[in-house]
């Protein structure tokens, strides 16, 4: 038992001493951050500029300015070639006047008439003269009373339709057109329908005789039959 009892000393002792340290450092630690002037680095010394004197720069030296030379540009003579006529330097005198002149008069010509020549006529004449559009059947027999419906009767419907039609070479109807109304568009429409399907034409012909395309107009005359 004295064994334990001498180690357990020799523990107490080490523990005081590290509690004294510790104490020790702790009271070091408040005496710095209390008084924190006492340990402060000096402050530094302000600086103070001082100039110091320079040599002064020595000037250019002095050079006399060379003239420049100016050359001319070089350019190739102009080529002229050689003139191929000869140019007469002596010009024509004109005689001139102040006065002014009566107007001449006219000169006749060869035929004896004043004025220029009447142009001469064709020596070739047309060989052919040409010829309109003519009916080759009975215009009568276009459009007749049996053509009336009993419609247009019962209605009493009657007027002059005129129209165009255009005959093509082969002597029929091509077109048909109303160029005045007889007043009622049914009697118009019969017009140009019964024309186209029942007139037969002479086709035109021009200067050389041939075949041409041409116009032919008249007029049918709607009446009541009785």
């Amino acid at each position: 038992m004295a064994y334990v009892d001498q180690a357990q000393a020799k523990n107490r002792k080490s523990a005081v001493i590290m509690v004294a340290a510790i104490h020790a450092v702790i009271g070091y630690g408040l005496i710095v951050g209390l008084a924190p002037g006492i340990f402060d680095p000096p402050a530094p010394k302000p600086f103070v500029g001082t100039q110091i004197p320079l040599p002064p720069v020595p000037p250019p030296p002095k050079t006399d300015p060379q003239p420049t030379e100016l050359t001319k540009p070089v350019t190739p003579p102009v080529y002229t070639p050689p003139s191929a006529q000869d140019i007469n330097r002596n010009p024509i005198e004109i005689d001139t006047t102040t006065v002014i002149l009566p107007p001449f008069d006219p000169v006749p010509w060869a035929q004896g008439t004043v004025g220029p020549p009447k142009p001469f006529a064709s020596a070739t004449p047309p060989s052919f003269d040409p010829v309109a559009v003519k009916p080759r059947n009975d215009p009568g027999a276009w459009v007749t009373t049996s053509d009336y419906r009993s419609s247009w009767i019962n209605r009493e419907l009657t007027g002059t339709a005129a129209f165009k039609v255009e005959v093509g070479t082969n002597g029929r109807a091509v077109s048909c057109l109303i160029t005045r109304s007889s007043g009622h568009d049914a009697l118009d429409q019969a017009t140009c329908d019964l024309i186209s399907k029942r007139a037969r034409f002479e086709p035109a012909r021009n200067s050389k005789g041939g075949k041409v395309e041409g116009t032919y107009a008249s007029s049918v005359r709607w009446q009541l039959p009785e």
